[in-house]
């Protein structure tokens, strides 16, 4: 299979941010890519920034109607048949990672969503810890939250014309997008077990600054695909179960040992978060 992949990044304000990206794309290995920008009319210096890749990048710079709007605007302006979109301030951690998704796509013909692992970093771009996933489930992003990212997959764009766009929520758009992905198609996952991105933490990010309306945004978009609280607890336990036996099964029993050791003596996250 010929292997296009397309990039789509949202940018606003992040120029900051966009050299280490754009970077970390420039360097692969694998070079039949392209990139597209789509800017929301930054005041930072990021279209001038933009300006000196001479059609190396292809981008715009227009008002748009938040994040999800840039992404499915770049979507439409895609010429690749794997698609992704990247974080303007995350980036990819292995310069063969485009490789090493293409090889999995021609291996694996049948399945339509490729994710590999990722890393957290701050803004000075130390490695706060790495985070390992395993095949995406539904129940499992329906009841635990983010179990996959976009700093390290890749979908078909045959499977985006097929579930639609993102919709245009200001934050957890990408969660339903997933939802929606693994519930109608449940079998159309593959983990690579291998560290492809890194995720930013930082106090200016969107993720950092999200309110109550947000997180009852996350409420009705797991109501609204069947999450039963009745049952929640039951339905965690044995997730649990399984991700012990996943982890287990790919070799990560350090993994695991920290995992716990994590949740019963150390506090959530604040300790990851940069000032």
């Amino acid at each position: 299979m010929n292997i296009k992949f397309s990039i789509i990044i949202p940018s606003l304000n992040s120029k900051i941010f966009l050299t280490q990206c754009l970077q970390s794309i420039f360097d692969q290995t694998y070079q039949n890519y392209e990139i597209i920008i789509i800017d929301g009319g930054s005041k930072d210096g990021t279209v001038e920034f933009l300006k000196t890749f001479n059609g190396k990048v292809k981008w715009i710079s227009e008002k748009d109607n938040g994040q999800s709007d840039a992404i499915n605007k770049g979507i439409s302006l895609s010429t690749g048949n794997w698609i992704t979109w990247q974080n303007c301030d995350d980036y990819y951690y292995d310069k063969n990672a485009f490789s090493i998704f293409a090889d999995a796509i021609n291996k694996n013909k049948n399945k339509l969503l490729f994710v590999g692992n990722i890393n957290l970093v701050n803004r000075e771009n130390k490695i706060l810890r790495d985070v390992k996933y395993f095949k995406p489930n539904f129940y499992s992003l329906l009841y635990e939250g983010m179990t996959l990212t976009n700093q390290a997959s890749f979908w078909s764009k045959d499977l985006h014309v097929k579930i639609g766009n993102l919709k245009n929520f200001k934050i957890n758009f990408d969660y339903e997008w997933f939802l929606r992905i693994l519930k109608k198609f449940p079998d159309s996952g593959f983990h690579l077990n291998k560290t492809l991105g890194c995720y930013r933490l930082h106090k200016d990010q969107k993720t950092q600054k999200q309110n109550l309306i947000d997180f009852e945004n996350l409420k009705k978009i797991q109501i609204d695909y069947g999450y039963n609280k009745n049952y929640a607890f039951f339905i965690k336990i044995y997730l649990i179960i399984r991700k012990f036996f996943c982890y287990l099964f790919q070799g990560n029993i350090f993994y695991i040992l920290r995992g716990f050791f994590k949740f019963f003596f150390i506090r959530k996250n604040k300790e990851y978060i940069d000032s």
